[in-house]
């Protein structure tokens, strides 16, 4: 597989902050966020990742340069404008020289943990062989997220038979209540590359951009499979004030003094490497 880390966005609901800098340079603990990505990456046995930029984000190529610190081969893609998360991917189409790789895409500003189960979802998505295997939370406000429409198969895994970008309306949201609870996809999909396919089928959406929920819900219309992973561990979308703060706060609420000592220990050990 090949990892790819959509990081163009301009991070608007986090200014004056990401005025200055990429909001993936933020701190989540004791690494920025493009760390706690790269980690996933690794943690996957991904050794070559794409990471999409965009305008104002050369300290972001500057930090993560072609990746030999983080242990993985560092492409770059530009997104020339802001078209959607499913315009994104496309723009890695033609750095993606196998078309038999699969694409394991997560999101520059999502820290999941435990790890483990980026590792399963590729693993189903190998055995299944689906157009996209997604992972999932449960959400208590659907109109913040990609939500999905569920149909139990075995073991946690779910067919995913219809996905609709941030429904606002009670009517809207209604049909995609899973026994009594909202699944939001997470901004981690493993991907078969026909999805380009489908992108490029995909109309503009909500907020008049290109969304990948959409082009997955052409890929069902089309008699494709999407396959849902549930996860019950710790999901950190930072994307505001609100759950940046709330972010740092799960992060650290559990620690002690002993786990402080190791993170900074490992901070000091990254910063030794950059000073050499």
């Amino acid at each position: 597989m090949i990892g790819i880390i959509p990081a163009a966005g301009k991070g608007t609901r986090l200014r004056p902050i990401t005025d200055a800098i990429p909001k993936e340079l933020l701190m989540c603990g004791s690494k920025t966020l493009i760390e706690h990505g790269l980690e996933s990456m690794n943690a996957c046995g991904i050794d070559r990742s794409l990471i999409i930029t965009g305008h104002k984000k050369g300290t972001l190529m500057d930090f993560v340069k072609d990746g030999h610190l983080h242990n993985i081969d560092i492409d770059f893609v530009y997104q020339t404008e802001m078209g959607g998360l499913g315009h994104a991917i496309l723009c890695c189409k033609n750095k993606i020289r196998d078309p038999t790789l699969g694409l394991m895409v997560i999101l520059g500003d999502t820290v999941i943990e435990p790890k483990q189960i980026l590792k399963n979802m590729i693993k189903i998505h190998k055995s299944e062989r689906p157009l996209a295997t997604i992972l999932l939370h449960e959400v208590e406000d659907p109109k913040l997220w990609g939500v999905v429409k569920l149909k139990e198969i075995k073991d946690n895994l779910h067919l995913v038979t219809d996905i609709f970008e941030k429904p606002q309306t009670e009517t809207e949201q209604k049909p995609f209540e899973f026994n009594g609870k909202y699944f939001a996809s997470i901004g981690i999909y493993c991907l078969d590359q026909k999805i380009f396919e489908y992108i490029e089928k995909t109309p503009k959406g909500r907020n008049n951009e290109v969304q990948l929920t959409d082009a997955m819900q052409v890929g069902i219309d089309n008699g494709e499979q999407i396959i849902g992973l549930k996860h019950t561990g710790t999901w950190l979308d930072i994307g505001s004030p609100a759950t940046y703060l709330q972010a740092q706060w799960a992060f650290f609420k559990d620690k002690t003094q002993e786990d402080i000592t190791k993170l900074a220990e490992e901070w000091n050990s990254v910063a030794e490497k950059i000073n050499k």
